[in-house]
Formats: structure tokens, C-alpha cells, sequence
């Protein structure tokens, strides 16, 4: 059978010291640049915590947003605010909170594009074309969309409160006083408080 000699394997030279101190400036260069570009992607975070005391962690530039967190920020120079406050967000329950959060993360990655009047369709999809947003608010309960419409509106968070009350006004156009009075849990309707609610939201009422 055949014998195989293996290969001799030729010294590497040794390194000199100044081929040493290039890999280590190099190594340091490719480091700090990695660690600026990190710097730069994440940024401050902030975290906001809810009514019963859980806290959202999120970037600053997503929560700044919300002008009552902006409002909340001791630093008058919001935007070269390195070291933001934590902000409780007391009106808001937890489950409803994380939402919120959820829609400021994706909105920073994907703004919402503006809702114009008059509406464009007759229909939330015919007017929100972006996907993540149509499921946003499909993929919540009543109650739940109706806590977002007050965090919304509590959190001063337009884009958010455009797209709830959108979503609500889609599912009570068309429908009766006694529907409306049932999905919206209010007490019913007198016979003159009816007339007078088709006449300041003709737009709800119009078959």
C-alpha cells in the first residue's frame, strides 16, 4: 500500500513589534467603531410604568412621541437628552400600557402614515393601508381599543389617537342609536337626546 508523508509545514516568521502594535490599533478601531454604531442604533432608554407599578422599557427617541413623556423630561433640551426620567403613566393599566409601547417601538421603525379628512374610503382598511397597523387594532378586544383611545388621548400620542378613533368610528358608522348605545356602553338614549346626537354626528348615524 501506498505511504503517505504529511506535508511539512513551513514556520510562520515571528511577528515584529511594529506588525503587533498595527493588529492592536486595528483591533481598537474596528471595536470603537462597532461600539459607536451601537451607541448610536440604541440610544437613551426610558422606561414607563404603569398604574399598578410595572415598568415598559423603551428607546427615548420612540417614547418621545408622547408629548406628556416629553413634558415629563426635566431637561430642557429634549432632543440632547442623554438621561431621561423614567415616567409613570398613571392612568394607564399594564395590559394597556405594553400595547401603547408596542405601537411606539414599531412607530419608530415604521410612522404610521397621516390619517386625512375628509377620509379617503369608507372603510378602516380603504383608509390604513399599512398592514402591522390593521392588525394592531383588529387584533384587540372593545374594551381593550377603548383604553387605548384614553391612554392616546391621556399620553397626548396623535398618531395613536388618529388610528383608535378611526377604528371606532368605522365600527359605529352605519349603525343604529340602541347599537351604537350597546357597543359604546352608554346609558339609552331619551327621545330628544337621540335627535339631537343625529344632528352632531350626522356622519355616525348615516345609513
Amino acid at each position: 500500500s501506498a505511504i503517505f508523508f504529511p506535508r511539512r509545514v513551513r514556520p510562520r516568521p515571528p511577528t515584529t513589534s511594529r506588525q503587533r502594535h498595527k493588529s492592536r490599533t486595528l483591533a481598537t478601531m474596528t471595536d470603537n467603531a462597532n461600539t459607536t454604531m451601537t451607541d448610536k442604533e440604541v440610544g437613551p432608554t426610558i422606561k414607563l410604568i404603569s398604574r399598578v407599578g410595572d415598568a415598559f422599557e423603551l428607546p427615548y427617541e420612540a417614547a418621545r412621541l408622547s408629548q406628556t413623556v416629553k413634558d415629563a423630561q426635566p431637561c430642557e433640551d429634549d432632543e440632547d437628552n442623554e438621561s431621561p426620567e423614567d415616567v409613570e403613566i398613571l392612568k394607564v393599566d399594564s395590559p394597556c400600557l405594553e400595547k401603547v409601547v408596542e405601537f411606539l417601538k414599531h412607530y419608530q421603525e415604521d410612522a404610521l402614515k397621516d390619517i386625512k379628512t375628509p377620509l379617503e374610503d369608507n372603510t378602516f382598511d380603504g383608509v390604513v393601508k399599512q398592514v402591522w397597523y390593521q392588525d394592531f387594532v383588529k387584533g384587540v378586544d372593545q374594551p381593550m381599543l377603548f383604553d387605548l383611545v384614553t391612554a392616546a388621548n391621556f399620553m397626548a400620542i396623535q398618531p395613536l389617537l388618529d388610528l383608535t378613533c378611526l377604528q371606532v368610528s368605522c365600527q359605529l358608522m352605519g349603525k343604529s342609536a340602541e347599537e351604537i348605545r350597546v357597543i359604546l356602553n352608554i346609558p339609552r338614549l331619551t327621545a330628544e337626546e337621540e335627535v339631537k346626537a343625529r344632528q352632531d354626528h350626522r356622519w355616525i348615524f348615516d345609513d
